[in-house]
């Protein structure tokens, strides 16, 4: 006899199967889950975070999150996304903006962004010209202090970035998804260049410093799981590189007083040494 009635994954309601909203796969590459109505036309205030935490600890030290605006997105999405830990927010100035779960893994994510492949190829979903797919990443040694040092030496960290960025247009925009400075039909712009005077907390930098715990890449706009994903490694290695060549040792009690007069100069270096590596990685990334 057919099954009549199924189970919610989320709330463990039971419902017949002609209101429930099927998932045709769900994170574990697994068909036939059902989530209920209410569940899945549940929306949440702007400001709520998803501190979800998904995937097995790894020995690296990075964490992701995603913001990912929608100019549409049915209940079909809306239901799969879910599977894949991503909470529905609402933002006045898109449709629909879903916050993801902290991923300890890049792999974890692309299965999620494969999914969205093939959620915008059928309609399901879309990411239009006023939407962004804003990036966090988050390592161990990220905190509320070290996001200070960052903050303080920001402008020496990241200037000669948002210079190079801006000076290879195309290939900025071939990486990210869309280029920097760019405006809306309404004047506003959503990742900005930088210059010596920006506050290195602006929320609308291209790179901002604004959470304790991660660095947003707020340019980042979601075309294909592809191009999203190369912009994601990306977005690790400058992580990368911050921490290792410049938070690493931004408190050496040590250094060559024959080259540097005191602290700040030898950390204004570190951070520049640290600058030099990222634009060689941004180099590479959009020449591979």
């Amino acid at each position: 006899m057919a099954r009549t009635t199924v189970t919610c994954t989320r709330c463990g309601a039971v419902g017949h199967i002609s209101i429930m909203h099927r998932v045709e796969k769900n994170n574990r590459g697994q068909r036939g889950a059902y989530i209920c109505e209410r569940c899945n036309s549940e929306m949440h205030g702007y400001t709520t975070k998803n501190n979800e935490q998904r995937g097995a600890d790894t020995v690296h030290p990075f964490t992701y999150g995603m913001e990912n605006e929608t100019t549409y997105s049915n209940a079909k999405a809306r239901s799969e996304l879910y599977e894949y830990g991503m909470l529905p927010t609402a933002d006045c100035t898109v449709d629909v903006e879903y916050k993801s779960a902290i991923e300890n893994s890049l792999k974890s994510f692309s299965h999620l962004w494969k999914v969205m492949d093939r959620l915008i190829a059928d309609g399901d979903m879309e990411i239009g010209s006023t939407a962004g797919s804003h990036f966090h990443v988050g390592h161990r040694d990220l905190n509320s202090e070290t996001i200070g040092y960052i903050r303080r030496f920001y402008h020496s960290l990241f200037l000669p970035l948002s210079e190079a960025m801006k000076a290879n247009d195309e290939a900025t925009r071939k990486l990210f998804g869309r280029g920097i400075d760019e405006y809306n039909s309404e004047g506003d712009c959503w990742a900005r260049s930088i210059n010596e005077y920006t506050d290195a907390t602006s929320h609308t930098n291209f790179i901002n410093t604004q959470h304790s715990m991660t660095l947003e890449f707020r340019m980042a706009k979601f075309q294909n799981s592809k191009q999203y994903m190369k912009m994601a490694k990306f977005a690790t290695k400058v992580t990368e590189i911050v921490m290792n060549n410049f938070v690493a040792h931004f408190n050496d009690s040590t250094f060559d007083t024959s080259r540097y007069n005191n602290i700040t100069e030898y950390r204004k270096h570190k951070a520049q040494v640290a600058a030099k590596k990222i634009v060689a990685a941004f180099e590479k990334a959009i020449n591979e």
